[in-house]
């Protein structure tokens, strides 16, 4: 089993933590925290993965397989726009329980 990287980002100038772990072939969990006490927050994402997908990604028909497949990793760029997203909608870090939420397909909301 391959092991989780885990990564830092400052988001409003507070760091924190994150790791991607992947639930099946086509969802990841992101999940970020930060240091010390608290809690953490778990999003589910839409992601593909090209080697566990491999089959179905180079059969689909030419053209189509972006439309289909959401083939984008989980960057930087996303984990601080999730992050920023549930701070908006009330997560707190420092509390000690975990919020659960969904990023929509399109990746551009996030979901209970």
């Amino acid at each position: 089993m391959a092991r989780t990287r885990i990564r830092s980002i400052a988001v409003e100038d507070i760091v924190y933590r994150w790791a991607v772990g992947l639930v099946d072939p086509s969802r990841v969990r992101v999940r970020v925290w930060r240091d010390g006490p608290g809690g953490a927050l778990e999003v589910m994402v839409n992601f593909d993965d090209p080697w566990l997908n491999y089959g179905p990604i180079i059969t689909a028909p030419a053209g189509q397989a972006a439309e289909v497949f959401e083939l984008s990793p989980v960057a930087p760029a996303l984990v601080a726009k999730i992050v920023r997203q549930a701070l908006d909608m009330g997560w707190q870090a420092h509390h000690n329980a975990t919020t659960r939420l969904q990023l929509t397909r399109d990746r551009e909301r996030l979901e209970p």
